[in-house]
């Protein structure tokens, strides 16, 4: 600080030779460590500079855009047996090229063209939810029990475009698209426990055997969407879509299986003689159940009426299907390359 103050003295006695004699007497690098000082100038501290590091990397890459855009006034757009291949950009997001869904087009003229989407989705953990021993210590020693989750999607768009004159490197356009998504979920959670009756307190007679809940969805859509595509060059474009769209969702049957029944009906259901044991697990149930083995909701289709009896009832609604008609807007940016 004080050696700070002794540098600017001179400047504040005479401004001019102040100054010149500031930058004699101290290097340039050294006088910027000492502006960053926090004690200084606090929004010049390191976090706040990395803070405006990131700021200025989104300014400069929008001022790339839009000198893009000011190149791109010479620029040629489609002129008829065309290709193309095209993902969402999302400039200021975590990730800028998003190629979770990828199009392509099929210029059959310069203002026609064919157009398919397609979006694959797959995903498959593996949780530990007991350790070796976490249940019994003696022996036998307990085993490792697992959850598995998994989810898979499979979406195609299949649709037709009519493009429009605009400028020679903006083309506008109306589309239709028939969007149809399959998924499926499932999980699937590991026990520990007597497999029969008689086995009961006895854990060196203890087997594994798991629990699975699976269920499946499929969407049906009709969208019409108006776009534009603004070419930078020859090849490369951005656009975007806004539209009106129906969609149609209905859930296939909530599955509910086991590898062992008997463990099943001991565990879950508290049969304890050989009849109540071997009763079959309601495999099916019309609708979406909620179901979630990382949260211990795997199989709660039947409760306790609270009367004491042996009755049980399911207290949810099961969800069959949903119908929505409204707006449809990509929030993303189009970009796209264009191929003979």
């Amino acid at each position: 600080m004080t050696a700070f103050l002794e540098a600017i003295k001179p400047i504040m006695i005479r401004p001019m030779g102040g100054i010149r004699r500031l930058f004699k007497r101290f290097h340039v690098r050294k006088f910027v460590r000492i502006l960053r000082s926090s004690a200084f100038f606090p929004f010049l501290a390191p976090e706040i500079l990395e803070t405006q590091h990131i700021t200025m990397k989104k300014l400069m890459f929008t001022l790339a855009l839009s000198a893009l855009v000011t190149m791109g006034t010479q620029a040629q757009k489609q002129m008829g047996d065309e290709h193309n291949i095209e993902v969402s950009f999302t400039p200021f997001g975590g990730n800028p090229i998003d190629g979770s869904t990828i199009k392509y087009r099929n210029f059959l003229e310069d203002n026609r063209a064919f157009r398919l989407s397609l979006a694959i989705s797959n995903s498959s953990d593996v949780h530990a939810w007991y350790q070796d021993g976490e249940i019994n210590t003696a022996d036998p020693v307990s085993p490792q029990l697992n959850i598995n989750t998994k989810s898979s999607s499979i979406g195609i768009a299949p649709g037709y475009e009519m493009h429009f004159d605009g400028m020679d490197n903006l083309s506008p356009y109306i589309a239709f698209e028939l969007p149809i998504t399959l998924g499926n979920r499932s999980d699937e959670m590991e026990f520990w426990g007597p497999q029969d009756i008689n086995d009961v307190g006895q854990p060196d007679q203890y087997v594994v055997w798991n629990l699975g809940n699976e269920q499946g969805f499929t969407q049906v859509g009709f969208n019409i969407l108006f776009g534009a595509d603004y070419y930078f060059s020859d090849a490369i474009y951005l656009g975007f879509e806004a539209g009106l769209g129906f969609s149609s969702t209905s859930f296939g049957n909530h599955s509910i299986t086991t590898d062992n029944l008997t463990a099943f009906n001991m565990y879950f259901n508290n049969a304890f003689s050989t009849e109540a044991a071997g009763s079959e697990v309601a495999g099916e149930f019309v609708g979406q159940l909620p179901f979630s083995a990382l949260d211990g909701l795997i199989y709660n289709e039947y409760w306790p009426d609270g009367s004491g009896s042996d009755d049980l009832y399911y207290p949810w609604p099961n969800h069959i299907s949903n119908t929505t008609i409204g707006n449809v807007f990509q929030g993303a940016l189009r970009v796209g390359f264009l191929f003979d």
